[in-house]
């Protein structure tokens, strides 16, 4: 298992369980822990079955940007608004 940190907008805890939950779907993630404080995700997962490109595309896909992935406007505006964090 394979465990990595990367900064996951937004930077609300309300959106905690949708950021770690969207992760924890990529079949071969084993933990995701998401920080409000630092907006971080603490991903543990297997590396034969997955990798941090395909989870970050996976977050982004559903509203939230990544390191290395922007969500699409329609996406990001159409999550709740309480998980909004673009100025």
């Amino acid at each position: 298992i394979t465990e990595t940190s990367g900064t996951i907008s937004p930077k609300y805890q309300m959106c905690k369980e949708r950021i770690e939950s969207t992760a924890k779907l990529v079949k071969g993630v084993a933990s995701a822990e998401w920080s409000s404080d630092n907006q971080l995700l603490h991903v543990q997962f297997d590396p034969t079955k997955t990798s941090v490109t395909a989870i970050q595309k996976a977050l982004a896909k559903v509203g939230h940007d990544t390191e290395k992935f922007k969500a699409s406007n329609a996406v990001y505006n159409s999550l709740p608004e309480c998980c909004w964090y673009r100025k």
